[in-house]
């Protein structure tokens, strides 16, 4: 399944981080506590959704911010895996993300820094950067939380960016950054369920509301929503159609990165310009396939075919 050699997508991830998973067999919170395996990524995630793209043949590249010696890491290891990347390098340092897992209880344990500070200068040279990079983007992803310094809008400030260029975008982030975000109309956003209880203001607790929130969110000028539901797939909307692919069920290895690989297969099935119901299924099996294997995003295209084969996708 290969798309054109001269599509490219950029991935924005403002505030990366390296991802650290500590594997700890019957987790006790004591004093000390011995770990059996340790795991160490670059991730972010937009970078993620980048790693994804690769490992199905489009070329991407991942901007944002880094520094430190945690921002030199996560870079070389992009280009160990032979992601493209531009990052803006700020002072302070790049984050570390920690989880702890159990694999006896199935604990799992999210550890999240805020991330490095930006300044007003770090920003503009930033969308300098970024204004270079889109010119010739199939698509742009915006990706994850907003690194402390950075302005609120900032996403709302590259999506009207990427419109002014007539560049298709996805948004993929939470609270303020997708509330303001959404104003300034993304081609596609991709909230979870929490995410969107936020951005309507009221607890999705039925088929009833999470539907007719989705066409709330329409009315604001958004041409495709979807919303990722964890192991019971994902809901998307062109406004007119709704439809709802749900994976089969699998042993879950890892769930981080999980949405990220669900937003990059979506990604690819628009760039093969997959009507929405399909680009939906390809979605949910490449989320899906993220969560047989340890590390954030390192699908294997035959899971992802795999899993396709046995995803159901039905109009909702």
């Amino acid at each position: 399944m290969s798309v054109k050699a001269e599509m490219k997508v950029v991935t924005v991830t403002l505030n990366p981080a390296v991802d650290k998973t500590v594997i700890v067999p019957n987790f006790r919170p004591e004093r000390v506590v011995r770990a059996k395996e340790v795991y160490i990524y670059p991730s972010g995630k937009g970078v993620n959704v980048a790693r994804v793209l690769v490992r199905l043949g489009v070329k991407a590249i991942c901007l944002g911010f880094v520094s430190g010696h945690f921002g030199t890491f996560l870079v070389d290891g992009l280009t160990c895996e032979g992601i493209e990347h531009d990052f803006t390098t700020v002072s302070d340092e790049t984050r570390i993300n920690l989880t702890i897992r159990d694999p006896e209880t199935g604990l799992e344990v999210h550890l999240v820094e805020p991330g490095a500070r930006v300044s007003e200068r770090d920003w503009q040279r930033f969308v300098e950067t970024y204004q270079r990079h889109i010119s010739d983007a199939s698509w742009v992803a915006f990706c994850g939380s907003l690194p402390p310094g950075a302005p609120t809008d900032a996403y709302a400030q590259l999506i009207r960016i990427a419109r002014g260029r007539g560049t298709p975008c996805a948004l993929d982030t939470s609270g303020e950054a997708l509330r303001k975000g959404v104003e300034a109309l993304p081609t596609l956003v991709k909230p979870n369920r929490q995410e969107l209880e936020d951005l309507v203001g009221e607890k999705l607790d039925s088929d009833e509301k999470l539907r007719s929130a989705i066409l709330q969110t329409h009315k604001l000028g958004l041409d495709l929503v979807v919303v990722s539901l964890g192991k019971e797939g994902a809901i998307g909307s062109d406004g007119v159609n709704l439809w709802k692919a749900k994976p089969p069920p699998v042993k879950v290895v890892n769930t981080i990165g999980s949405g990220d690989a669900l937003l990059g297969g979506l990604i690819f099935a628009l760039l093969k310009e997959m009507p929405l119901d399909e680009a939906l299924k390809f979605a949910v099996a490449t989320g899906t396939a993220n969560t047989l294997v340890d590390g954030p995003c390192y699908v294997d295209p035959q899971d992802i075919h795999e899993i396709l084969s046995a995803t159901s996708v039905r109009a909702w």
